[in-house]
């Protein structure tokens, strides 16, 4: 495709004492070599070594540099946007980046006469030094009302989000003064427009002390995000404003969640000999919700005493896969309990490079011990063992030998359970197996 044939896409990058990022933001976007590209930059008057960073780039032809005061975030953008001479429209954060092809893609998926005013690809966290964090950003897209759902637990990825010009317009560009101007931006959007999702990681979303997302707890942001999302409810005796206003309630008053909490009380009472109030804790469960006493107490028992297709068939009951989920598919090092999800990656301490193996004890859900679940060892890039596992505890030995480089080991595994599957708690880490203790030999 010639030049004249790529539409041209603008591309703008608001930017504030981003001195430590901004080089990395910009490389990203001029090593798209996308052929009818609009760059503009407006900078807020950065006190960093920003400005000196910018001026290695003012001589590039299709980069425009602004550098003034403004009224924050918003203003930047909007200002950015009035320069615009694009069809297709995207700001990129200035310690965010565009990943390689990302421009060529949104230029072939956005098509006004298909209705694809506005596209969104898949987006990575990575750390402040631009390692990748093995967790996607969670997003989807169901509709306008499920935007303003913000408390369900999936957003819009702003960085590998692109729109057309008609789309900016009529939705009229960024709201000065909203600390989430994005969203704010993305809720009047999707009142007009079907967001098409693209299957493909368009960019990248850095997570540091300084970005907004970290200066503020995750209940601070989504209460913020609750109070911009009823600004586009509607009026009080429309059937939206009560629909949001059911789901909010419900949200808050989170009876699977409460049933779930009730229930483990009740068994840790039991356990510990007081059987008046647990029996009133368990009924309390149950009768807020029937289901969770179902997954939480009643499937695991059918599942332990089942066999055969019937354990098969019982394991895939309440599978669906989240946005939540998806997101940390991608994620190899543990949590904080130990469990790991599909993929587990470990470099062998400096102090243990000469053992001549290494022991895992690890368990795994009963769901999945059932299956069998099947993991594959590697060391260093080759695979060193197989193993199906058939019981809830078991050991992993995975012998070492080549002590000249560092070794790495990667422990896969043929699937994984999700606990609010089962229990309705939440909780949508795909886990595959928890680890116990280490031990080398």
């Amino acid at each position: 495709m010639t030049r004249e044939r790529w539409p041209r896409i603008t591309i703008v990058t608001p930017s504030y004492n981003q001195g430590r990022y901004i080089r990395d933001t910009i490389e990203s976007v001029l090593a798209q070599k996308y052929p009818n590209l609009e760059y503009i930059i407006v900078d807020g008057g950065s006190t960093d070594n920003t400005l000196q960073i910018l001026e290695e780039y003012r001589n590039i032809p299709y980069i425009t540099i602004i550098s003034e005061a403004d009224r924050g975030h918003a203003d930047a953008v909007n200002k950015g946007f009035r320069l615009a001479t694009g069809e297709i429209f995207g700001f990129l954060n200035s310690d965010d980046t565009l990943l390689p092809g990302a421009l060529h893609r949104v230029a072939q998926e956005i098509d006004p006469s298909r209705g694809r005013h506005v596209v969104m690809g898949r987006c990575k966290f990575i750390d402040a030094e631009g390692r990748d964090l093995g967790i996607e950003h969670p997003s989807a897209f169901e509709g306008h009302i499920r935007v303003l759902e913000i408390w369900k637990g999936h957003t819009i990825p702003q960085p590998a989000t692109f729109w057309t010009r008609e789309a900016w317009e009529r939705s009229g560009g960024m709201r000065v003064g909203t600390r989430y101007a994005d969203y704010d931006l993305f809720c009047r959007m999707s009142q007009h427009y079907h967001f098409y999702f693209v299957d493909q990681v368009l960019a990248t979303y850095r997570l540091h002390p300084e970005s907004v997302t970290q200066s503020w707890s995750p209940e601070e942001r989504l209460e913020e995000s609750i109070a911009i999302s009823k600004r586009y409810w509607g009026p009080i005796y429309l059937p939206k404003y009560w629909l949001l206003a059911w789901s909010l309630w419900r949200y808050r008053f989170n009876r699977p969640l409460r049933a779930f909490r009730l229930l483990e009380k009740s068994q840790s009472e039991w356990r510990n000999g007081h059987y008046v109030s647990a029996l009133t804790k368990g009924a309390l469960g149950a009768l807020l919700a029937p289901e969770v006493l179902f997954w939480k107490s009643i499937f695991p028992w059918m599942l332990r005493y089942s066999k055969g297709i019937v354990a098969r068939l019982l394991g895939l009951l309440g599978r669906r896969l989240s946005p939540q989920t998806r997101s940390f598919l991608g994620r190899t090092t543990p949590w904080e309990d130990g469990w790991v999800g599909p993929k587990w990656l470990y470099e062998i301490p400096l102090e243990y490079q000469s053992s001549r193996a290494l022991r895992i004890l690890a368990n795994t859900a009963p769901v999945l011990a059932k299956k069998p679940l099947r993991l594959k060892v590697q060391v260093n890039g080759k695979q060193v063992r197989q193993m199906i596992v058939t019981t809830t505890d078991f050991e992993i030995r995975i012998p070492l030998s080549d002590f000249s480089k560092p070794q790495e080991v990667l422990v896969e595994a043929s699937d994984f359970f999700v606990p609010h599957w089962f229990y309705h708690n939440q909780d949508h880490r795909p886990l595959s197996w928890r680890i116990r203790a280490l031990e080398w030999e």
